[in-house]
């Protein structure tokens, strides 16, 4: 049986039209580079970034009416261990908040914006300083986010905190 098959795909093989075998475009690079349309105004930057402030601003005060106007209800974030829906992500809040831990402050370096549209993309390394208890403690790690202005408003459907 193994070599009927065998000799089947050296049939197929050997029988395929050169224009057929041709016709394939070749590979193109994923990432030609930057255009013009994909330059960030001035304005739209400055929105984007202010909301992601408030959202990670607002997750860890535990502010959901801010969380539920900017997560859209299709929210889906990562981290490495696990996914979260909205729902999660806001018991998650809670929860922080309820532990006594807080935000002491947040740094974003290495900032980089691509824009489609009403949709960003916006990767970042990150550097947070936390308190708990009078113990505060320094977390780092790389944030890749997606921001869709829907309504006149900068949402996050989607981001992955992943290792530095």
């Amino acid at each position: 049986m193994i070599r009927f098959v065998l000799v089947m795909i050296a049939l197929f093989v050997t029988t395929v039209p050169p224009s057929v075998a041709t016709a394939q475009q070749a590979p193109r690079p994923n990432a030609p580079g930057l255009t013009a349309a994909d330059a960030i105004d001035a304005e739209t930057r400055a929105a984007v970034l202010a909301a992601r402030d408030a959202i990670w601003r607002a997750w860890f005060a535990h502010d959901t009416a801010a969380l539920h106007r900017l997560l859209p209800r299709s929210t889906t974030a990562g981290d490495g261990r696990s996914w979260e829906n909205r729902d999660e992500i806001v018991t998650g809040s809670r929860e922080s908040a309820a532990s006594g831990r807080r935000l002491v402050s947040i740094r974003f370096d290495d900032t980089r914006m691509h824009a489609n549209g009403d949709v960003v993309i916006v990767l970042a390394n990150y550097t947070m300083e936390l308190e708990q208890h009078g113990t505060r403690n320094t977390v780092t790690g790389r944030a890749s986010e997606v921001f869709v202005k829907t309504d006149g408003v900068w949402q996050n459907p989607f981001w992955y905190l992943g290792p530095p």
